[in-house]
């Protein structure tokens, strides 16, 4: 008996957890760069394998319930879209951008954004953080920076951009002023072998341990343009439904094996 109260339990747990996952990548279909998460399950004698002295110990066999095994990133890219405003600058193929936390304050003559757009994962001040969200802005003392994160890192630290939007980027990411003088060039990086990235925020990523990365030598980047989420909104919509569905069921479930547990405690005490 208690054994279908846990079962159910894990499957409501799992399907909250499901929504929850699935609402974040619907309220951030508009972010520019944004990469949808998926939820893995496993079962409960999976997850609690374990290997010890070089050989697998199981704890528990023959559970139906279910956990979350992880939350996964899917890093495939998806179209771009022109926006005309030269702060905008997309990453074709892959890489990421390298942003340096820090209080961000932006020059709001420099040209509008998109408020929506803001980052408001919680960073710590002089850590680098990568992402696909090339939506910029230049700040007061005339930087290119990720509102609501931090500095956009060249290949020689922090670019200054004196406050100008006249700017041209190229496709290698070579930054030059509007007299034509070369400013910086926009440090892109992907994962080296072995290295992981992993999520810190709706488009913030970083280098999992001490990885540090490599320079990306295939992209290409284009100004101008942002790269949009990678979201199917149909098969999001209707995963959101079935992850309701399924909740509701395990819900109704739950309920019915009380009133069976109640009945049954109440005909043994009549007994």
């Amino acid at each position: 008996m208690y054994q279908g109260f846990y079962t159910i339990a894990s499957g409501i747990l799992m399907q909250e957890r499901a929504i929850s996952v699935l609402s974040n990548n619907l309220v951030n279909a508009n972010t520019p760069g944004y990469k949808a998460s998926r939820l893995i399950a496993t079962t409960f004698e999976e997850q609690l394998l374990r290997v010890e002295n070089g050989k697998d110990t199981r704890i528990g066999t023959a559970v139906p319930i279910t956990v979350v095994s992880e939350a996964p990133t899917r890093y495939d890219s998806d179209s771009l879209v022109e926006t005309g405003r030269p702060m905008d600058i997309a990453i074709n193929g892959e890489g990421f951008f390298r942003i340096q936390a820090a209080p961000v304050q932006v020059n709001e003559n420099a040209g509008a954004t998109d408020l929506e757009n803001t980052e408001t994962a919680a960073t710590e001040e002089g850590a680098v953080y990568l992402t696909r969200n090339g939506n910029f802005d230049i700040d007061e003392e005339g930087f290119l920076v990720l509102r609501g994160v931090g500095r956009v890192l060249g290949r020689r630290g922090e670019i200054d951009l004196n406050g100008s939007s006249s700017f041209v980027v190229d496709a290698n990411g070579e930054i030059y002023g509007a007299d034509g003088q070369y400013i910086d060039t926009l440090d892109v990086v992907v994962p080296g072998e072995d290295e992981a990235v992993e999520r810190v925020g709706n488009s913030l990523f970083r280098f999992a341990g001490e990885a540090e990365g490599r320079t990306a030598e295939e992209s290409t980047l284009v100004q101008k343009w942002l790269e949009k989420s990678n979201l199917d909104m149909n098969r999001e919509y209707t995963m959101m439904m079935e992850a309701q569905r399924a909740f509701q069921s395990c819900s109704t479930a739950l309920q019915i094996l009380d009133r069976v547990n109640q009945q049954a405690a109440a005909q043994i005490a009549a007994l």
